[in-house]
């Protein structure tokens, strides 16, 4: 067979570096108030006092201590806000606001607020990948440092809107201080850096054997594995599973074994690997709706490389991959970025 040959530019290096800059979910000074037509006279705190569809919302911010802030009249928030319904779909009844400490609630809540903004329906971005809006959430020790905020991702496509992977039931419920959008379900911060959660998925083990492989002989700091559980990264990672990787050994000879990525040129694994990684987060929602090509981490160090082609109906393929690889699990979330299982590892050549 054909060997796979492919080497990966030390531009990834740098590439990375650029990436690790510009992902910083960077602390925020409060918005300045902007002046805004108001067809309501009540803050999102009185919304949230008065209507009885988020009773259990309530409940949660009054004990998170974020009442007061979300009735100040002199700032700005948007809020996903789950009512009732949501939160008993999540599995957070009004009983469980008694047991669960001020602490993890504050959390969680902090995650459905972007501060300082107000974004309406209309200004809701349709690109992909999503669009990154810094939330009131500082990420906790021991993943980084009280000076960095987690991120949330909105999105607008022809199904709907979107926080994360949550559908957005209700737009634009106006408030004095700033708007609230209902959302389907609770969406909880991720409490894991990528590399952890991918390890923990008994399915992609060959995976990790991979970024293990594609690492050999780089220096700490530079590898990959150093990326995948930074929590200021921000990536999606197409995940070819076991089975996807032993497909692949099959066609080139090999053995059916994590091992075999030892038989392959370091520099051909990490250009395998770069092919896989998108550089911003991309939830299924706004995954395009034709065939639209996406660049990758091995585009961004090596610009002749060929870009991804995704199609939210057929998959994601390869530019040497004779079809499209199915998306077999979405939205795995982390605090540095998403992965998506796919059943065929992407080939750039």
């Amino acid at each position: 067979m054909k060997k796979i040959t492919h080497t990966l530019s030390v531009a990834l290096v740098a590439t990375l570096v650029l990436v690790f800059a510009s992902s910083c979910n960077k602390n925020v000074p409060e918005g300045v108030p902007k002046q805004f037509y108001l067809q309501s006279n009540n803050t999102i705190g009185d919304i949230l006092n008065n209507d009885a569809n988020y009773s259990i919302l309530k409940a949660a911010v009054t004990k998170a201590g974020l009442m007061a802030d979300l009735s100040d009249r002199n700032k700005v928030f948007t809020l996903f806000a789950p009512n009732d319904a949501a939160f008993n779909l999540s599995g957070i009844p009004a009983a469980a606001i008694n047991v669960l400490p001020a602490s993890t609630l504050a959390s969680i809540l902090q995650y459905h607020i972007i501060p300082g903004k107000k974004l309406v329906a209309a200004e809701i971005p349709t690109s992909f990948p999503n669009t990154q809006f810094v939330t009131s959430f500082i990420i906790p020790a021991p993943n980084t440092n009280p000076l960095v905020r987690f991120s949330t991702f909105v999105a607008r496509g022809a199904s709907g809107a979107f926080v994360n992977n949550i559908p957005i039931t209700a737009t634009d419920i106006d408030a004095a201080n700033g708007v609230m959008h209902r959302i389907f379900a609770v969406t909880a911060p991720p409490t894991r850096v990528l590399l952890d959660t991918i390890a923990r998925d008994a399915d992609l083990q060959y995976l990790v054997a991979a970024v293990l492989a594609a690492d050999a002989g780089v220096p700490s700091g530079q590898r990959f594995q150093d990326y995948l559980v930074n929590p200021l990264a921000n990536f999606t990672v197409m995940a070819p599973t076991n089975q996807a990787f032993n497909n692949l050994f099959a066609v080139l000879g090999l053995p059916q074994s994590p091992t075999s990525f030892a038989l392959l040129p370091a520099a051909t694994v990490r250009g395998i690997l770069a092919y896989h990684v998108l550089l911003a987060r991309a939830f299924s929602p706004n995954l395009p709706t034709t065939p639209t090509p996406v660049p990758t981490l091995l585009s961004a160090s090596l610009p002749v490389a060929p870009p991804l082609t995704f199609d939210a109906t057929q998959g994601v393929k390869g530019f040497k991959n004779p079809i499209y690889s199915k998306i077999t699990a979405t939205d795995r979330h982390a605090i540095n970025g998403v992965y998506h299982k796919i059943d065929m590892v992407l080939l750039p050549q």
